[in-house]
């Protein structure tokens, strides 16, 4: 491989990457900000949402429908991704990482929860995509009594955030 075939490739690899951990914030992004055009555009058309072994999503307009089925139901998520690692080859990749997931139910108790995801991805036309994502490791945690605001730092007469 000539010097600039080498670079192209590193430089490729390097921009794919950097696409794929845009990928994994904007999943987390799409589904708690309720933003439904960035939350299409993560998705291959026929993609499959493992949520669980009973709950798998197959196609864009399914993944859709239950992701707007759990904003009917929380009134607030938050979603919190780490130790994203990748592995691509060529126009395919795979993807792990932890989330932890904080929602409120209607009853404004918070739940938490949270497991790993198993990704598969594809780049197509030039832009990447989830093509399979897979929940493992689940863990919930008991509810938190309702809150509707911040809490207060002890001795401190100032919200903290």
């Amino acid at each position: 491989m000539t010097m600039l075939g080498n670079f192209t490739a590193r430089l490729d690899r390097v921009e794919a990457e950097f696409a794929l951990r845009r990928l994994a914030h904007d999943y987390c992004v799409g589904a708690d900000h309720r933003d439904r055009v960035r939350w299409e555009a993560i998705w291959a058309t026929d993609a499959a949402w493992e949520t669980g072994p009973d709950r798998i999503f197959i196609g864009f307009d399914a993944i859709c429908a239950a992701v707007e089925q759990q904003w009917r139901t929380f009134p607030i998520m938050q979603h919190a991704t780490a130790n994203h690692t990748v592995d691509i080859d060529g126009d395919s990749a795979t993807g792990r990482s932890d989330v932890v997931v904080m929602a409120q139910l209607p009853d404004r108790r918070w739940s938490l929860g949270g497991g790993t995801y198993e990704d598969e991805y594809r780049r197509e036309e030039g832009i990447w995509r989830i093509a399979r994502r897979r929940v493992t490791h689940p863990f919930d945690l008991a509810p938190l009594p309702p809150n509707d605001g911040p809490t207060h730092v002890v001795g401190s007469d100032e919200p903290h955030t």
